[in-house]
């Protein structure tokens, strides 16, 4: 039968003395608890989850990356994520303004940031249409497709 040494891990500490003892685990330390402890219930206005499902409470947001309505989460930088939402709550008390963009109408009312809202007014008010604001994104898309930024 062949002897096997006791692996060393952040979890073992070695017992002093000369007999050879089964390595003892050590008491978690204070900061893992604590960092779990500071977790608990998510604010209004805080991002609580990414690529999933809106659960009750909760609201769609979008970030300010220029996209259009087919836009799948990751290309170009677009991502889609939800929001904590309590009842009663004012999502624009945080600056998630009812986006306009026209990303994904099956999911419904979708937020984004102010700034990014205020963009795509303006945009949709001087060209007209929001297929023509499309247009103007996919080209920048290209442009941006073309140039060597690495």
């Amino acid at each position: 039968m062949i002897k096997r040494r006791a692996k060393k891990s952040l979890h073992t500490k070695p017992v002093k003395g000369k007999t050879k003892a089964k390595p003892r685990l050590v008491a978690k330390t204070k900061a893992k608890s604590v960092h779990r402890a500071a977790r608990g219930k998510p604010k209004p206005g805080h991002i609580v989850g990414h690529s999933r499902r809106r659960r009750k409470d909760e609201i769609l947001c979008h970030n300010h990356v220029l996209h259009t309505a087919a836009t799948a989460n990751g290309v170009h930088g677009f991502h889609w994520f939800t929001v904590c939402a309590p009842a009663g709550w004012n999502p624009a008390s945080e600056e998630w303004e009812v986006c306009p963009c026209g990303w994904r109408p099956e999911l419904g009312k979708h937020y984004a940031k102010a700034d990014h809202v205020q963009w795509w007014r303006e945009q949709s008010k001087e060209r007209g249409s929001l297929k023509a604001v499309y247009r103007e994104v996919r080209k920048r898309q290209r442009d941006y497709r073309e140039r060597d930024v690495g």
